[in-house]
């Protein structure tokens, strides 16, 4: 596979000339103790925090825009952060590599993938970190940073992995599977679903379902041992991740229509977001859903699929909005701000860094915003 170069455009073989043009064209215009064991009290261990994705966090979130630091990669931070039980933020960078960074803004350690990532780690009880890259490889990296193991899927790996048990790793691919690894990287399974796997992560609920979206228009429901339990057909590609929350589903299409969802696959209503979105919903403790689509809002939607508000930036979103444990929503927008909502959808606070903000932001238990920037910087916000 071609490598990509930084903002270069000439690779249209390549499944990322997907993602680039994505980016070009936005520019211009708690539960079974089994699954849940990783989401401690002190860490943020994957992307939307929790297994079922929701992006409800249980610590609060800074209260001011105050700058902590910045570091530099040399590439591009699409990937998401997540954060370990001891304070450790670890992300990956478009130039390969996987960055280990201390609570205070030092560099741990950098684990170079030889590939671009674009898709947030995960981190396992046992401090294991698991992440996939452009070349299709899913890596277990030890906490020290030297690998534990590898595995080759048949397609780019864009999205971020769910890891459950002990150490079961659930991955989505561009070749269209979901693909189940074991702690020792050997297959367990894989689904394959009928077309392409960009962005859309495993969510997993209580009962061990593992939902995924696919660009063949379908939400799938999966059992443990990866048979189908069901798939529900919407109006347009998924490259949103699900969120389960309370016996419901949400996932959103491409065409900017909010699916909620019976777990039994059945339909409750969809909401039409009235623009083309790629950010994943984060549901609130009232289950309000959130999610930003490609004209800059962030719609609030009611449970029972009515708009509660719309806050408007000044350009697209396509980050996935978290939710701390006040209730306060924090978003990045392609206008180089993060801003923190309130619940009734007005400001509280916004900090402006300048370059499109593509990565979602993670929150630590010090009340600490880490966020990635295309200006090659990770940032942490906090007092």
């Amino acid at each position: 596979m071609m490598n990509l170069k930084r903002r270069s455009f000439s690779f249209l073989s390549n499944p990322l000339f997907y993602l680039i043009v994505i980016a070009i064209t936005l520019y211009s215009v708690l539960s079974d103790p089994s699954i849940d064991a990783q989401e401690t009290m002190n860490a943020f261990p994957m992307f939307r925090y929790n297994l079922e994705r929701t992006g409800l966090v249980p610590f609060v979130g800074p209260s001011g825009n105050t700058f902590k630091w910045s570091i530099s990669s040399a590439g591009e931070i699409w990937s998401s952060p997540v954060v370990g039980a001891d304070g450790v933020v670890y992300v990956g960078s478009t130039d390969g590599k996987l960055l280990s960074v201390t609570p205070k803004g030092k560099i741990l350690w950098v684990f170079k993938s030889g590939d671009e990532i674009f898709g947030s780690p995960a981190i396992g009880a046992t401090g294991v970190i698991y992440f996939g890259s452009v070349s299709g490889r899913m890596y277990a990296v030890n906490p020290d940073g030297k690998t534990k193991w590898k595995f080759q899927a048949a397609g780019a790996i864009h999205s971020s992995p769910a890891c459950v048990d002990k150490e079961t790793v659930y991955f989505s691919s561009y070749d269209g599977k979901l693909y189940a690894v074991g702690t020792n990287g050997k297959l367990l399974w894989s689904y394959k679903t009928g077309d392409a796997i960009m962005l859309s992560s495993p969510a997993i609920g209580k009962d061990k379902t593992i939902y995924i979206g696919s660009w063949d228009k379908h939400l799938y429901a999966l059992n443990q041992d990866g048979t189908l339990k069901w798939r529900l057909e919407v109006e347009a590609k998924i490259d949103s991740t699900p969120a389960i929350s309370n016996g419901a589903v949400c996932v959103v299409d491409m065409s900017g229509k909010l699916y909620f969802v019976n777990l039994d696959g059945t339909l409750k209503w969809a909401f039409d977001l009235g623009c083309r979105s790629h950010s994943s919903p984060a549901v609130g403790a009232d289950e309000t859903i959130y999610v930003g689509a490609q004209d800059g809002n962030l719609s609030a939607v009611t449970k029972e699929g009515t708009l509660k508000w719309k806050f408007k930036t000044k350009k697209p979103i396509t980050a996935s909005p978290v939710i701390d444990a006040n209730g306060t929503i924090y978003i990045g927008s392609w206008d180089g701000y993060l801003y923190a909502i309130q619940t009734d959808g007005t400001p509280k606070w916004n900090v402006k860094i300048g370059e499109p903000l593509l990565s979602s932001p993670a929150i630590s238990a010090n009340s600490t915003l880490y966020v990635g920037c295309v200006d090659w910087k990770l940032y942490a916000i906090g007092q």
